[in-house]
């Protein structure tokens, strides 16, 4: 599973305090600024340039860190992630970590963990953010509980989330009973969460694509697909491009498929698969 990841944290920088005293207002105005472009990079997947913006920003703190500078380093950590250089990512999180505790922080750097394939060391992180995290935060409870794979928990947590109106806690039920292996349930609940306002996570209109194309059903799958396409960038939109285009194929649509593929590899020019079948498109 790829996790999502969107805010985190500081290195590079010797930092003595967390107070971010004597620092002025143009200053913090300058580093606003650079977060601002860093964050703008990361979206058009500039992922180095918006690294180095983080720096920047982060080398105007004058050796002492407040609460920006924590933010600005965790939207560093995102795009070392994002960049692939998940160890780094994970050393930054340690960093932010060592200065203040916080449950995002041990959430995502479990995530990272569990990706790099560090099992023990990532149950450790969620165990340390449900440690940090409020009973009443069911939500996070969840999450922390279907990360541990306690889905016992997990479900009892997210239901009740659900039934109390949120609409964040359907998505992670959704997750929770894909993950189980009930993918009719799981999408029902993936289409109930995208028929809200203002869905956020991309990857839901992925598993409903996912399971209309199997079903055959291009039209529905076209039409989710682009919804989730409209988003942008967020994690998702390579895969959400690449199935848009074999749906094209599979609605017989060659000269439209072609089109998206030579659009789909001016973005992903590194996917050898999708060059392959450019040139099969290219005969049809």
């Amino acid at each position: 599973m790829k996790i999502q990841i969107q805010k985190w944290i500081m290195a590079g920088i010797c930092i003595l305090s967390l107070s971010g005293c004597g620092k002025s207002q143009e200053v913090e105005d300058q580093q606003l600024a650079l977060r601002e472009q860093g964050m703008q990079q990361a979206l058009e997947g500039d992922y180095e340039a918006a690294i180095a913006s983080y720096d920047e920003a982060l080398q105007l703190a004058d050796m002492r860190a407040g609460s920006l500078e924590l933010d600005i380093a965790a939207y560093k950590a995102s795009a070392q992630y994002h960049a692939g250089d998940i160890q780094k990512a994970i050393e930054t999180c340690s960093a932010i970590l060592d200065l203040k505790e916080s449950a995002e922080i041990y959430l995502t750097r479990g995530l990272m963990y569990r990706e790099a394939g560090n099992v023990q060391a990532a149950n450790a992180d969620f165990s340390a953010a449900a440690g940090l995290t409020s009973k009443k935060d069911l939500v996070m409870q969840g999450r922390l509980s279907y990360y541990m794979e306690d889905y016992a928990n997990a479900k009892t947590y997210l239901e009740n989330a659900a039934k109390a109106g949120n609409r964040e806690a359907v998505y992670w039920e959704a997750e929770l009973y894909w993950q189980m292996g009930n993918t009719d349930y799981a999408i029902t609940l993936y289409q109930s969460y995208l028929e809200g306002e203002s869905p956020e996570h991309q990857s839901a209109y992925a598993r409903v694509a996912s399971w209309q194309i199997k079903q055959k059903d291009y039209d529905g799958a076209l039409a989710t697909l682009q919804k989730g396409i409209s988003k942008g960038e967020d994690g998702s939109l390579k895969e959400l491009l690449g199935n848009e285009i074999a749906v094209y194929e599979q609605k017989g649509d060659f000269e439209t498929a072609k089109l998206k593929m030579e659009s789909y590899l001016e973005q992903y020019p590194e996917d050898e698969a999708a060059q392959r079948e450019y040139v099969f498109l290219r005969t049809r």
